[in-house]
């Protein structure tokens, strides 16, 4: 670790040497890895010119490795091709005959319990008899291929289906009491948890909770101190019962009572449309691209594979949309894997080359200028001198870490570069400085 910061130290050294027209040497990325600490065999780069698409640089670029988040780039472009750059995100309230409604879901990533609200302001409390849900959009399957279960509780991997809501995260306040008593737990959503409550009034926000699934899947337990009201959010582990709450709370406050709150039906033509609620697919894309949504990435894959296979959105159909974008490119993708959208499941298998041959081929798409800057998105704390002149996805998961973009070097010239690092025995931190130093290198050298 000492060696990557001295290297980072040289490399802003190298700057003000070039500054003052030293002629630049070659780059030795060789001794850049081997003075990492990071193990080389774990480590795969590809840099290709963007104009020529030729290889400039190239270390186990051949072998599959878990890509991380940095898959999200891959498969985003076919999904906004696939829906269109003008789609939106709809959920519609429709009016059946005098006395019933219909709720057709959209699959929204950014619905809320406030636009439930606004919808059911449509319904008239002194007519209503039936409501009815279409939810026919997406697979129920709420979960990828090779999803963890022990990464149950990340609030990063919520489940995802047709009745995503808030974010598909439950919203928990802890309340402080007298000093050394137990704190509140306070549940506005109503969703059924069972609380084993060991966080006691302390002097610092500091609190742990765990999924106690052995006893109930509703079932948490809280532990630490509380000094200040203090916010926990845990992922929905039943979409379509935290929905159900959520609609029926709204319609409570609104007076409206009935026998059977939401009952499975399709939109017809005879239904007439009254409101709906809408977001932009560019608001997906920048959340993916900038803060490496894997709720809206996994949905607006399923979302693409419905829409081009006219069915319900499935895993499985957006990956065929995008296999099918890739043999227009010219790709095969035969000898990779891809099980998910967002690069989740460990089951993903790709290689260094195929991702920078990808970046190589779609450069000119308008998309890839959303592609987070050194100082943007997960690149916040990353490479700032580097400025506009680094334009990059990251991936962390587990032990492993990814990045992959463009790079425009200091004498103009521009790249497409991806580095994967799949090693058990270094830190991510460790992984990272290597990404970033070498990146600074070819900025320097290339």
């Amino acid at each position: 670790m000492k060696k990557i910061f001295a290297a980072i130290l040289v490399f802003f050294m190298a700057l003000s040497v070039q500054a003052r027209g030293a002629k630049p040497q070659k780059a030795d990325f060789a001794s850049v890895i081997n003075d990492s600490g990071v193990e080389k065999n774990s480590v795969a780069i590809s840099v290709k010119d963007v104009n020529t698409g030729k290889p400039v640089y190239e270390l186990n670029e051949k072998i599959l490795m878990h890509p991380a988040s940095v898959q999200k780039v891959l498969t985003l472009l076919p999904a906004v091709e696939a829906l269109g750059e003008d789609y939106e995100f709809t959920t519609t309230i429709y009016k059946r005959g005098d006395d019933s409604y219909v709720i057709k879901l959209g699959a929204d990533p950014y619905l809320t319990s406030s636009d439930l609200k606004s919808l059911v302001n449509n319904i008239d409390r002194e007519t209503v008899k039936k409501i009815y849900v279409d939810d026919s959009i997406l697979e129920k399957k709420s979960w990828g291929e090779g999803w963890q279960w022990d990464d149950d509780m990340n609030v990063l991997m919520p489940r995802f289906n047709s009745y995503n809501l808030d974010g598909n995260l439950i919203k928990l306040t802890l309340m402080p009491a007298g000093k050394g008593e137990p704190a509140l737990i306070i549940n506005p959503s109503k969703y059924p948890f069972v609380f084993l409550n060991n966080v006691i009034t302390g002097d610092k926000n500091e609190v742990t909770v765990s999924r106690d699934n052995s006893i109930s899947a509703n079932t948490l337990s809280l532990s630490g101190t509380v000094n200040k009201p203090y916010i926990v959010r845990i992922p929905a582990n039943n979409l379509k019962r935290y929905f159900d709450i959520r609609f029926t709370n709204t319609i409570h406050d609104k007076n409206i009572y009935l026998k059977q709150n939401l009952i499975a039906d399709k939109v017809t033509e005879d239904d007439t449309e009254l409101d709906k609620i809408t977001h932009p697919i560019s608001q997906a894309v920048e959340d993916i691209l900038k803060n490496s949504s894997n709720l809206a990435s996994e949905t607006l894959s399923k979302l693409a594979g419905g829409k081009v296979y006219e069915d319900r959105g499935t895993d499985i159909n957006g990956i065929k949309v995008f296999n099918n974008y890739c043999k227009k490119l010219g790709l095969d993708t035969s000898r990779i894997r891809i099980v998910d959208a967002s690069g989740v499941s460990k089951n993903n298998l790709i290689n260094a080359d195929f991702i920078s041959e990808f970046l190589v081929k779609t450069k000119d798409n308008p998309l890839m200028q959303n592609l987070p800057a050194a100082g943007e998105g997960t690149l916040t704390q990353r490479m700032l001198p580097l400025k506009d002149n680094l334009k990059a996805k990251t991936g962390t998961h587990g032990d492993l870490s990814s990045i992959a973009g463009y790079l425009t070097t200091k004498k103009g010239n521009k790249y497409a570069f991806c580095i994967i690092i799949n090693d058990t025995t270094a830190t991510i931190s460790d992984m990272k400085s290597l990404e970033d130093y070498f990146i600074r290198e070819a900025y320097l050298r290339l």
